[in-house]
């Protein structure tokens, strides 16, 4: 079947599995041209799309004068930087004052669904937990995360459902190894070593996989079969931040929260024995099967200890998927751990990724000779870390890296990272991939600049201020 370019560009934009016709080969082998043309038509389709019926970024359009995108680097001044999802005042949050911090929300996103979040009634929610559980339920559409607030303040994060849908398929490729629409289901696991639910970005992209991946939901064998409280981490990453400067005898902690905390720490003195469970369930029930495991590399490596201290080890089928990416900022990766989840799972390989939770479709993987290939479905900037200037994209280049994620399609997908990353533009990867990749280490610029990273956004810094000025006027 032949596609017209507007087809093609259409499913990268809304079903990409179906680009490369769910075919993994066809994915890895989807040629530079092919992607660069997809990529910079998909991007003018997004910016007409979104430019003015997503507030905050119309605000900064109008201020930078940009109209149309015709080059990829046209786009750099309206990345928005990671502060821009915790930009509420932190008082809304004190206060559980859940419709200013919606009023907020729907500024980020596209008017249909600003309306449906502004009708939602969150007068009775008293935290967190009881926002998201309600969003949820009000608005089944959106699929609210947030990250894990090591500054003290949380990002909130806009993601449609869908998108979560669209990065778990695309996973599924690799996981099941897939050569068609056609490939048969492989009846796996997932034996996850953390909470079955909660509203970190990570355990909402695990949510997604385990509906892509798994038969149904008695295949997925968690540690904690609890929800982990997002009230809680919430205050241990205001602990943290009160701690760090010096504040901590000034901080008032709300009876309510005070409350869940006691239920957290029920929850911890019951660990040991939910991971004795655990274990158990792995040795017997899941000995020789094909699973499908993935998170941070210090979540893989704790649960491989603790199974490696029981005697267990080539517990599950060679074939299965073991997936892990970043984590534990600024904790160095011990010696041989790679080593010993191989030893403890006895899988043949382990996949790595790099990724983030602001961009949902950006999991860029690492292949055979170490370099991580971007992904189709996020396109890659390098920026100058001192003015955030797009560096040219040829040769090897070392800067920030900026990312605008094709999935997003309810909110605007430009985000700024701090990361520290050398691209290779030009030279082939010795793997046979034709993607561009990432070489060398990963580094961030505040654990490279003693803790401070200030990013500078290419847009004006008037335009930026305005931007964030606009999202937090919350009145009327």
């Amino acid at each position: 079947m032949t596609r017209t370019k507007e087809d093609q560009v259409e499913l990268l934009l809304t079903d990409p599995v179906a680009l490369a016709n769910h075919s993994l080969q066809n994915w890895l082998q989807l040629s530079r041209a092919e992607v660069d043309e997809l990529q910079l038509a998909g991007l003018k389709r997004r910016f007409a799309e979104m430019r003015e019926r997503i507030p905050v970024l119309k605000k900064l359009a109008d201020a930078e004068g940009v109209e149309a995108i015709e080059r990829l680097d046209d786009v750099v001044p309206l990345l928005f930087e990671h502060t821009m999802f915790k930009s509420y005042p932190p008082s809304l949050l004190e206060k559980n004052n859940f419709a200013a911090i919606n009023k907020w929300l729907g500024k980020l996103v596209t008017p249909e669904l600003a309306e449906k979040i502004a009708a939602v009634d969150v007068s009775a929610c008293k935290g967190l937990d009881d926002w998201f559980e309600t969003m949820d339920r009000d608005v089944p559409e959106l699929c609210l995360s947030h990250t894990s607030g090591t500054s003290g303040a949380l990002s909130f994060l806009p993601c449609s459902v869908r998108e979560f849908e669209k990065a778990s398929q695309v996973r599924r490729l690799y996981a099941w190894n897939m050569s068609g629409p056609d490939t048969p289901d492989p009846d796996m696991h997932t034996a996850y070593p953390y909470y079955r639910k909660g509203y970190l970005s990570h355990l909402r992209g695990v949510g997604a996989l385990v509906k892509a991946l798994l038969p149904d939901e008695s295949h997925f064998h968690p540690a904690y079969p609890t929800t982990l409280s997002s009230d809680v981490l919430h205050l241990g990453a205001k602990l943290r931040a009160a701690h760090a400067k010096g504040t901590l005898d000034r901080l008032v902690v709300a009876p309510e929260l005070l409350a869940k905390k006691k239920a957290f720490d029920q929850q911890q003195a019951e660990m040991p024995q939910h991971l004795a469970n655990f274990f158990d369930d792995i040795a017997s029930r899941l000995k020789g099967k094909r699973v499908y495991i993935g998170g941070t590399w210090n979540l893989l490596h704790n649960m491989a200890k603790a199974g490696l201290e029981r005697g267990l080890e080539g517990v599950f089928h060679p074939d299965s998927y073991i997936a892990t990416t970043g984590g534990a900022k600024g904790v160095v990766q011990p010696e041989g751990w790679r080593e010993e989840v191989m030893r403890f799972t006895g899988a043949k390989a382990l996949h790595e990724s790099y990724a983030m939770s602001e961009v949902v479709s950006g999991s860029h993987m690492r292949c055979a000779e170490g370099n991580y290939h971007f992904a189709h479905t996020a396109i890659p900037f390098l920026l100058d870390p001192e003015t955030s200037q797009p560096l040219p994209r040829e040769g090897r280049q070392t800067g920030r890296a900026a990312f605008f994620d094709l999935g997003a399609d309810i909110h605007w997908g430009g985000f700024i990272t701090g990361d520290e990353i050398s691209v290779e533009w030009d030279q082939p990867c010795a793997c046979g991939r034709p993607s561009r990749y990432v070489v060398g280490a990963i580094q961030r610029y505040s654990e490279k600049n003693g803790g401070d990273d200030k990013i500078t956004c290419a847009a004006s810094e008037q335009s930026h201020r305005e931007a964030m000025d606009f999202l937090n006027t919350l009145e009327g």
